[in-house]
């Protein structure tokens, strides 16, 4: 995979009494090569819509094990308190879920 220039290395993570988001901007899915189709409608988009909130058991995890390939080095995440309505947030991602039978 081709590096990903001058990628941030740090990410905030957002997350509420019962479950946590990757908060990433739209340009950034798109660097990593990943758009609303490889998101689940579990993860969330700002109301002035740059900022992304990638719920963390399926679509913040994709998202950076792509950005960690191309950056070639871990990311850090950074717990916030910046971000405490992300529920009330627009639903992001149209990927279908994956039925386990």
């Amino acid at each position: 995979m081709t590096q990903i220039a001058n990628a941030r290395t740090r990410f905030p993570f957002a997350s509420d009494p019962s479950h946590g988001w990757l908060i990433v901007s739209l340009g950034e899915l798109m660097a990593a090569g990943l758009s609303e189709n490889d998101i689940t409608p579990y993860s969330y988009r700002h109301p002035e819509g740059e900022l992304l909130a990638l719920e963390e058991d399926c679509d913040a995890r994709t998202f950076l094990k792509v950005w960690e390939e191309r950056l070639e080095r871990p990311v850090e995440l950074i717990d916030t308190s910046l971000y405490p309505n992300i529920r009330a947030w627009p639903a992001f991602g149209t990927k279908q879920e994956e039925v386990v039978q």
